[in-house]
């Protein structure tokens, strides 16, 4: 995704236009796609001289910043969700449906690993046709 400074937007993929205001990013493209730096007036390589405009050229520093509070914002979130997690996760209600369901996957791996390979394989075929069945 890029981020269009000129009208605010942002657009999916790798564009080489903004998809809502049609301004190039960091370069000047001619009308058969040729890149061309920020200052040019002429293509370099078929010389027409319809260029792009593109958008406002933003100082490093603020880009930085950008950046900055970006990852702050990323790195509040994560912890306030590991915080909320590891206060569920003292629950004793909590504990003991993660022991249960523990348990009760422990159970259903060992009976899964008694059973014969010939119908280990039957089941697994089973599930993977009906799997592909319904996509």
């Amino acid at each position: 995704m890029k981020y269009c400074y000129h009208c605010g937007k942002m657009t999916a993929g790798d564009p080489a236009f903004c998809g809502t205001c049609g301004r190039t990013y960091d370069v000047r493209l001619c009308p058969r796609l040729h890149p061309n730096p920020r200052g040019a007036a002429v293509c370099s390589k078929c010389g027409s001289r319809e260029l792009s405009t593109p958008q406002p050229k933003i100082p490093m520093s603020l880009r930085l910043l950008a950046l900055l509070a970006r990852l702050g914002a990323g790195l509040v979130l994560f912890y306030l969700t590991l915080a909320l997690i590891i206060d569920a996760v003292r629950s004793p209600q909590v504990q003991q449906t993660f022991i249960a369901v523990g348990m009760l996957l422990s159970i259903l791996w060992w009976m899964w690993s008694k059973l014969p390979d010939w119908l280990q394989e039957g089941i697994r075929s089973f599930w993977t046709r009906r799997h592909d069945d319904a996509e």
